[in-house]
């Protein structure tokens, strides 16, 4: 029977490469390559720190996949790694500010409100050394997870991604790294790039950009 298996399921994955759409390679990740190339990069570079490895807005967690899967491959199952989102969409302050003084609408800033945190922690049950925390990024107190070696940050809008980075700079491992997305513009989700810029200068820190929307802090 098996035997017989193998050629049809072979004439079926031929018949569906030529005549269908289900061949088409597909890029899951919203985040550019050389993004992903960079935290691989510097997962790697902090790999001898002591420290925290955080992810600040996970969405569906593709990014968090990623990280998971090259954490296990590189036989770091024993690194903290830990996922904080609203798993509810943008806190309405932070949209309310958008509105009001970024001149954004609504429906620009609006989004990730399909999200379930029991759901999403059950897609991620395999991974034992991640830990999905539901809590605002701008209220979180991080020094419950500090040190903090390398942090990608990815909340969009202004408030949130200002506040989250004045919170966990100060917890930021020596030689630690921030990773920020979205530092951009124009686009929807400019604000992040706003407080990434704000940051910098009142920090006294180098303004970095790695392909056309990541924003590096290092301390």
């Amino acid at each position: 029977m098996a035997t017989l298996a193998r050629p049809i399921c072979a004439l079926a994955k031929k018949l569906a490469f030529r005549y269908t759409r289900l061949g088409v390679p597909d890029y899951p990740y919203i985040v550019e390559p050389i993004e992903l190339a960079t935290l691989v990069g510097e997962l790697e570079r902090v790999r001898r720190l002591p420290g925290a490895i955080l992810e600040v807005g996970v969405a569906w967690g593709q990014t968090t996949r990623f990280l998971c899967e090259h954490l296990v491959a590189s036989g770091r199952s024993s690194e903290r790694f830990y996922a904080i989102d609203t798993f509810a969409s943008f806190c309405p302050k932070d949209v309310e500010f958008e509105v009001n003084h970024r001149g954004k609408t609504r429906e620009e800033v609006s989004g990730f409100g399909y999200l379930d945190f029991a759901i999403w922690k059950r897609n991620f049950r395999k991974f034992e050394f991640l830990t999905a925390v539901k809590a605002d990024c701008s209220t979180f107190d991080y020094s419950r997870i500090a040190p903090i070696k390398l942090a990608f940050l990815d909340v969009d809008l202004y408030l949130a991604t200002r506040s989250a980075l004045q919170k966990i700079y100060p917890h930021l491992a020596e030689d630690g790294v921030i990773l920020v997305d979205d530092v951009m513009e124009p686009s929807r989700w400019d604000g992040a790039n706003q407080a990434y810029n704000e940051f910098c200068e009142e920090s006294g820190l180098p303004v970095q950009l790695i392909g056309n929307k990541m924003g590096v802090i290092r301390k």
